[in-house]
């Protein structure tokens, strides 16, 4: 039932899998692409329309015992997008977690977390489910002034009390993004990344042993404590210094040191922020390494001065600050991977299955986006839902791109009928059946 293209799209995962596994996997992303009910296995599998006809057990081993691994689905995912993407340029990255929320004791390794939605600054809130820790390929579309970040590795974060329940040793959500990050160096080292998180991931889990090809952006801590690099001394004896003298922390700094004014982009707005532009080390987190910061004051949204540090000490105080405002855009994704693709809907009561289950609506999300971007290219009117009340909309947002995959599905599938001849009403009962039950 899904288009041709998008098949094709598809077709790049084909050596992740044993040929009865990726036949159940183009199934499954059909059925998870037009179902519109809750995204558990067996309603994916009834939008798809193989109910009856094929055993449903099989699907549900996909996920559970089948020999195929998440990590490969995603670099296969990551070489797809660089297809889209400049040979010549650096490629954005976007590092981030998100809470699935959860309900039902018999559900596989979900526990209590934090949940930063419900949680205020003096009151902290947390719910029951799981956390993803993502990373997504930034893929700018300059036709419509959108920025997307399309998620390709996924890890599950366990909290301590369930890894010392399980008898594991604990995993921080930093040490899995830089597990993330090692393997992206070694299987893409011709090419140079940026990558952009917040400042949970600013620290030295990630900044120590980045990758050559690798820099980092993120918010620092206002209360750092800098060093100036180190005077080597070439005669001297014995152990060299490995830092400084110690220098006035960003918060001195806002109080004491003259700013400039800038002029940056930020999300499609040009604005003026004051900033400060410095370097030095920040021996707990980079150890050696010096780094750029960036003080700034007026930032829309902000209601307090914020730092941004950059590993990469050519990029300017505009470079910076709009390479991180790229970050927002993973948020985005969550909310309609969640409102839109069912992330926190898989009620999965095994380890393996809770591991692959949910990263398929991150996948599917970028695969939407990266179709829809091929599919408009040749197109001057995009057929996107309007309304009285938005009459400023110019541009297709996921909704719009999700139910344009759908159409497309649905006509292929009406048109497939129609060619055998078959209108009676028993051959429109999977589109019936979905129009009445979601």
């Amino acid at each position: 039932m899904l288009p041709e293209r998008f098949l094709t799209c598809l077709a790049c995962f084909e050596p992740c899998f044993t040929s009865p596994s990726f036949q159940r996997f183009l199934t499954l992303m059909n059925g998870w692409v037009l179902c519109i009910s809750k995204h558990t296995v067996t309603s994916v599998i009834r939008t798809a329309n193989v109910v009856g006809k094929r055993d449903h057990s099989g699907y549900h081993r996909f996920f559970s015992t089948a020999a195929w691994c998440a990590d490969e689905v995603g670099i296969n995912l990551i070489r797809l997008l660089l297809t889209i993407l400049p040979k010549n340029k650096r490629v954005m990255l976007t590092v981030d977690d998100t809470l699935a929320r959860h309900t039902g004791k018999h559900i596989s390794l979900a526990a209590m977390h934090h949940d930063p939605l419900l949680s205020t600054a003096t009151k902290k809130f947390f719910h029951f489910g799981h956390v993803w820790v993502v990373v997504a390929v930034v893929v700018p579309f300059p036709k419509w002034d959108k920025v997307y970040s399309l998620p390709v590795l996924v890890r599950l974060y366990r909290s301590e009390k369930l890894n010392k329940k399980l008898g594991r040793p604990h995993q921080k959500k930093t040490q899995m993004a830089d597990e993330m990050i090692q393997l992206v160096a070694k299987t893409f080292p011709e090419r140079v990344f940026l990558m952009v998180g917040d400042n949970a991931y600013m620290n030295r889990s990630i900044i120590r042993p980045l990758p050559t090809q690798f820099d980092f952006i993120g918010r620092g801590r206002m209360d750092a404590a800098l060093y100036d690099p180190p005077i080597i001394k070439v005669k001297k004896a014995g152990r060299q210094p490995v830092k400084g003298n110690k220098i006035a922390s960003p918060q001195w700094r806002t109080a004491h040191c003259r700013w400039r004014n800038v002029e940056v982009n930020i999300h499609g707005r040009d604005c003026i922020v004051q900033v400060q532009v410095f370097e030095a080390q920040w021996y707990r987190t980079g150890h050696g390494r010096l780094l750029r910061f960036v003080l700034i004051r007026d930032w829309p949204g902000h209601n307090k001065d914020d730092v941004l540090v950059s590993t990469d000490l050519n990029m300017n105080a505009r470079e910076i600050i709009e390479a991180y405002c790229c970050r927002w855009s993973l948020e985005e994704t969550f909310g309609w991977a969640k409102g839109r693709l069912g992330l926190e809907e898989p009620q999965n009561r095994t380890e393996k299955a809770v591991q692959r289950t949910a990263p398929m609506a991150l996948w599917i999300y970028s695969l939407v986006v990266y179709w829809y971007a091929g599919w408009s290219r040749k197109r001057s009117r995009l057929p996107f839902r309007t309304a009285p009340w938005n009459q400023s909309k110019r541009n297709p947002t996921f909704a719009d791109m999700l139910a344009t995959l759908r159409r497309e599905s649905w006509t292929v599938w009406i048109t497939d009928q129609a060619d055998k001849n078959r209108f009676d009403q028993k051959y429109f009962d999977p589109l019936l059946d979905l129009v009445a039950h979601g």
